[in-house]
């Protein structure tokens, strides 16, 4: 059987927090390749993607938090 993610978390919760990160881990990649190739301006915009990624993901973690699961 498989853990939770997160055992705070709801299962929809968890589904979200899995795609955040899955697509965190893209971005990171695709930032990563950018600034390999001197393309400071996609890595900038990359660098604003991730961090409201972040940002949604963290607010998820606190929504739980907050709702007394």
């Amino acid at each position: 059987m498989t853990q939770p993610v997160e055992p705070t978390l709801t299962p929809e919760e968890q589904a979200q927090v899995l795609d955040i990160q899955d697509r965190l881990i893209e971005l990171f990649v695709d930032r990563d390749d950018a600034l390999a190739t001197g393309n400071a301006t996609r890595a900038d915009a990359l660098r604003g993607e991730i961090h409201d990624l972040i940002r949604q993901r963290d607010d998820i973690r606190m929504w739980a938090t907050a709702d007394g699961k």
